[in-house]
């Protein structure tokens, strides 16, 4: 029989979760891929490594024994590794495998490096890194990392989307490096890859292939070795609003290596993402342009024709926030495998590019990301779930089969709380989305007369989307008994451009109406506390926050804002230069510095810190000291502006942290003190101090 429930008021519930266990031991694996029948993916570490993201590969074919650390750690040797780039400073796939090296971008100083991944490899123990681990490190020869390409000197942003030629002669990457009179430089570049005579890589000269544009991403190379295809957009253009997809003509060990070159696709409002050739020639790309809303495959000629090969109400490309965003893979002749996101969830598809007939390869999941296809035929990919954190999953015309690799983490999956899909009306005759959580615990549930409160939660971008995929604080907080709503406001990907788009020039407005629309659906349904409302968000996730919070004041009871923005004048002025010009095409106004500090701006009508006389509840901020995205000066601003008008605020900083918070200790720390302050408001509200 099973134990009887102990009743106590939502919202102070204690947890069966330990929030360590869902830090550290839920980092997912990323970017699978196999070598040689051996299973590969990075792994960001916890503990005394948290934040470094090394190599990793399992113990036997199928995985299922313990995984391998390949990457040197600091206590072996006295370089840093991490295989990570700072690039567009969201990063993204930054390593290739040629023969039987990685080559790699080093997080700490942006240099290319190679090394040694065969079976070869000494081994040793290392419990304290993840569970039951074994670590690989040779200390002498090749199995270390060589430095393969340096800009200089100095750290430099690094590489990115690293490929390698047909030919394995040549490595071909986007490459971000300072300038002095202005802002960092993007280039696409070559570096010759060859060994010296003891079979080892040594220190070769890195040359510009393509360069102009302020952005690139996803260089690829047909298969034959004489095209060159890639994308490139500029400022004031985010890449899911206008980019052009480019083609030209390569010799790369030739004197003139590009030439011919030309735009295929270069149409105001058009967003090409997901670029590959096919192994008869033909270049694929999808793109979301209004006569199709959603993001659907085309396919290129080298005569020069395009068409339209899929016809999908769903998404095969999304917002490239990140390189080495891979979501098909061609599996024979006249067939791609491809993931389709859909309103609420994704699901793997086959497509005859020649005929446009589809094919599901998979039921629908909550997401799936990073497809790859070894040279033996096997296709991998990364697979998220609502009850437990993401798995590697190799997939067939049969489906998926799951790929064990003994991280040693589990949830119990009788308390995970499944979301409901929940759409409202909201402002201008707009529909607004969001996934709706009740309270679940196995120990307690709430008075008959009570409704329990509600977390808001608000994603970043705010060109991002909220999903099905477990996320470990969501699952908490409904744990504590909170009800939670994640909303999709209007700007969310996932739901076709069109939806999309409708921020533009709205920010700070349509967002922050489809957050109280959220929420007044739930109280129609009676399905919260109306009286004990809060929100969360980081980012852009944190500027609706602060502006939910000034413009939506009667709603809320507290908030808290994660390395979130209060004056988009100042983020204008220092923001990191991937985002610079964002700004400008959300509020609909370019970016004066004198005309923004006048009361008529847009940018400082829809910044929250001068409305903080509309703020009248208690607000909780966090903000790593070496962000670059969204410096600490914003929330200082903040700060400073709460404590002169005598607000109830709260203030985190951490030392080392960037945007988005890696260390364990850090999210533990952030997560304690933002619930100890929502509890805290709770009891008062309910009387209980």
């Amino acid at each position: 029989m099973a134990a009887r429930k102990k009743v106590a008021d939502f919202g102070l519930w204690e947890s069966h979760l330990d929030p360590e266990v869902l830090f550290v031991k839920g980092q997912a694996p990323n970017y699978p891929f196999r070598h040689k029948e051996q299973l590969y993916w990075l792994q960001v570490l916890s503990d005394e490594y948290s934040g470094k993201t090394v190599l990793c590969r399992a113990g036997n074919e199928d995985g299922g024994s313990s995984p391998e650390i390949i990457t040197p750690l600091p206590f072996d040797v006295p370089q840093n590794f991490s295989i990570r780039t700072r690039v567009n400073e969201y990063g993204g796939k930054c390593f290739c495998v040629i023969d039987d090296y990685i080559v790699f971008n080093n997080y700490l100083d942006g240099c290319l490096y190679a090394q040694k991944i065969g079976h070869d490899t000494l081994s040793r123990t290392d419990g304290c890194l993840i569970d039951r681990c074994r670590y690989f490190a040779k200390l002498e020869g090749y199995d270390l990392p060589i430095k393969l390409a340096a800009w200089s000197d100095q750290p430099i942003p690094g590489f990115a989307d690293i490929s390698i030629s047909p030919d394995s002669q040549w490595i071909v990457a986007v490459m971000e490096v300072p300038n002095d009179e202005g802002e960092n430089e993007c280039q696409i570049v070559k570096v010759r890859w060859q060994t010296n005579f003891s079979g080892e890589p040594g220190l070769q000269q890195i040359e510009t292939l393509v360069s102009g544009a302020d952005f690139y991403a996803s260089p690829v190379i047909s298969g034959d070795g004489s095209r060159l295809a890639w994308l490139e957009w500029s400022h004031p253009h985010m890449p899911w609003d206008q980019t052009r997809l480019m083609c030209a003509d390569i010799d790369l060990g030739g004197f003139q290596p590009i030439r011919n070159q030309a735009a295929i696709i270069d149409h105001e409002n058009w967003a090409v993402c997901q670029i590959g050739f096919l192994g008869d020639g033909d270049l694929i790309f999808a793109s979301d342009n209004p006569e199709c809303d959603f993001w659907n495959f085309y396919r290129y000629s080298p005569e020069g024709m395009y068409r339209q090969i899929s016809h999908e109400h769903g998404e095969f490309g999304e917002a490239h926030w990140q390189f080495g965003q891979s979501r098909w893979q061609e599996i024979s002749d006249g067939f791609i495998a491809a993931i389709l996101t859909e309103r609420d969830g994704d699901r793997i598809i086959e497509l005859n590019t020649k005929t446009s007939e589809i094919r599901p390869m998979t039921n629908q999941l909550a997401a799936l990301s990073q497809m790859s296809l070894s040279e033996d035929g096997v296709l991998l990919c990364m697979s998220c779930y609502e009850n437990r954190v993401p798995s590697i999953v190799q997939v067939n015309r049969r489906g998926l089969n799951e790929i064990s690799i003994e991280i040693d983490y589990c949830l119990d999956i009788d308390h995970v709380p499944v979301p409901e899909f929940v759409e409202f009306a909201t402002s201008r005759e707009g529909i607004a989305y969001g996934l709706f959580f009740s309270p679940l615990s196995p120990a307690y549930t709430g008075p008959d007369s009570q409704r329990p409160p509600l977390i808001v939660m608000i994603h970043g971008g705010p060109t991002g989307r909220s999903s099905r995929v477990y996320e470990g604080v969501r699952h908490h907080y409904c744990s504590l008994g909170f009800a939670v709503l994640d909303v999709n406001h209007r700007g969310s990907t996932g739901f076709g451009r069109a939806y999309r788009q409708s921020l533009m020039g709205n920010w700070g407005i349509d967002d922050c109406d489809d957050i109280a629309a959220g929420i007044g659906y739930l109280i129609r349904h009676q399905q919260i506390d109306p009286e004990l409302v809060f929100i969360r968000g980081g980012s852009a996730g944190g500027y609706a926050v602060q502006r939910a919070l000034t413009q939506h004041s009667e709603l809320f009871c507290a908030g808290a804002s994660y390395y979130g923005i209060g004056n988009l004048v100042t983020l204008s002025e220092i923001t990191h230069r991937f985002e610079s010009r964002y700004t400008d095409q959300l509020i609909g106004e370019e970016y004066d510095r004198d005309r923004a500090r006048n009361p008529d701006s847009r940018y400082r009508q829809r910044s929250p810190i001068f409305e903080m006389d509309k703020l009248n509840c208690p607000l909780i901020l966090f903000q790593g000291s070496d962000d670059k995205v969204v410096p600490p000066k914003l929330s200082h601003e903040v700060v400073e502006l709460l404590k002169r008008k005598g607000i109830h605020h709260a203030y985190h900083e951490y030392a080392g942290e960037g945007h988005g918070f890696r260390n364990k200790n850090t999210k533990l720390a952030a997560l304690s003190e933002e619930i100890g302050f929502f509890t805290d408001i709770i009891r008062k509200k309910r009387g209980m101090v």
